[in-house]
């Protein structure tokens, strides 16, 4: 699978070193990896724990169509919850707008932003920055 970096991804990862969430240790040695098991989607075992792996839900609980979010426990000196959303289309993983889980309400309110990055995304109105080989 082809792993997209969206503007979105970049501006989050940007904020979130800028506000040292994650060392550049934390992000070579256990995020990036994480990320690129992407490729091998869904062989890799990883993509069945759903500590690590879930389909993105909406506010009313909901599915959300494509959207899927990848999770991290205890990062970062702050020992935060990442989360990262992926938008899965055509044998695409299109990265969005990682955030700090804060409490439900406040994932919520990121999911409901995702949800709209996603229809973007569908409608090709995104900013690619990159792909990941």
């Amino acid at each position: 699978m082809k792993i997209v970096i969206t503007g979105w991804a970049v501006d989050a990862y940007l904020n979130l070193t800028k506000d040292n969430i994650f060392s550049n240790e934390e992000y070579w040695q256990k995020i990036r990896p994480d990320v690129l098991l992407l490729q091998d989607f869904p062989k890799h075992p990883k993509f069945e724990n759903n500590k690590f792996w879930s389909v993105a839900e909406a506010k009313g609980g909901g599915l959300i169509t494509h959207g899927f979010k990848m999770k991290w426990h205890q990062i970062g000196s702050g020992k935060v919850q990442l989360r990262l959303p992926i938008a899965v289309l055509d044998q695409t993983a299109f990265l969005c707008q990682a955030y700090v889980k804060r409490d439900e309400k406040f994932e919520k309110r990121q999911l409901a932003i995702f949800k709209t990055h996603l229809q973007l995304i569908l409608q090709n109105r995104y900013k690619k920055c990159g792909v990941l080989l």
